[in-house]
């Protein structure tokens, strides 16, 4: 029986199970994903990624396949993305590192402290590219009694909406149906948000996890296109977003709407698994 090696990382408390080793053995990566990802059968994570590694090239490049619980593809993923990154960082001692994925290219880099910085291009509201439904973009409009502004950020779907109370309940149950709306042609995370000293708390609940995640960087990446958009954040102002794990993730727009995705990556464990 061949055993296939995976690392664990985690980025903010998002964490996912590496494997760049052996791919051409798993047959169904995304029923790996369902059976791996499961916390009380399997290793337990937010989903799976499947790494190839272009060590030649400078700065070198990699390649990220993520698969969700549920088994779905994962277009992008922002603490995937810098988990990836600090993973290969580690592995070749290079601080740069040029990431792709379904979503596009994204330039990294180590900063301080270890953190990892990614480059992400503009957020969109454009209904099409969102996707919603809707003959114009869906900003601060009404949907379950919310006011909701759809946006895709990093590749990723996001309902964004601010609340006074982040805690509440309830928000958990109009999450669910958000995330399941006919508007949403393919579904949707859904992000909350709530202004707090010196920033935001942030709480998202994900498609594909089918749940709230301890951390969700292109939610992260939602919060602060919306405040830009709405010019309640100047260009090049960095800004805090507090993640339901309780670590902090850093957004920085310039003026173009580019953005820096900055935040913590680390290893947790090695292991490995049967060949499925």
């Amino acid at each position: 029986m061949v055993l296939i090696p995976f690392d664990k990382y985690h980025g903010a408390g998002n964490d996912f199970i590496l494997i760049h080793k052996h791919l051409d053995r798993i047959s169904d990566r995304s029923k790996l994903a369902i059976a791996q990802c499961n916390r009380e059968n399997g290793i337990g994570a937010d989903g799976i990624l499947f790494l190839t590694i272009e060590s030649t090239l400078s700065p070198p490049q990699i390649t990220m396949d993520l698969r969700q619980p549920d088994g779905s593809v994962g277009p992008m993923c922002g603490n995937a993305a810098r988990c990836a990154v600090k993973w290969a960082s580690e592995l070749l001692n290079k601080e740069e590192i040029i990431l792709h994925t379904a979503a596009g290219t994204f330039p990294s880099k180590i900063v301080d402290r270890g953190d990892v910085q990614v480059e992400m291009e503009p957020s969109t509201f454009e209904p099409k590219s969102v996707p919603i439904i809707s003959d114009i973009p869906f900003i601060d409009q009404d949907m379950f009694g919310l006011n909701i502004t759809a946006i895709n950020s990093g590749g990723v779907t996001q309902a964004v909406i601010f609340v006074d109370d982040i805690t509440d309940p309830i928000l958990l149950d109009k999450a669910f149906d958000i995330r399941h709306s006919n508007m949403f042609p393919k579904g949707t995370n859904v992000t909350f948000a709530q202004k707090i000293q010196n920033g935001f708390k942030q709480k998202t609940f994900e498609r594909g996890v089918e749940g709230v995640t301890l951390a969700c960087g292109t939610g992260a990446c939602a919060i602060a296109s919306v405040l830009h958009h709405s010019k309640q954040i100047k260009p090049n102002q960095s800004i805090r977003i507090n993640q339901e794990g309780g670590e902090d993730l850093f957004v920085t727009i310039n003026k173009t709407g580019s953005m820096i995705l900055r935040g913590p990556a680390a290893k947790q464990f090695s292991g490995e698994i049967p060949q499925p």
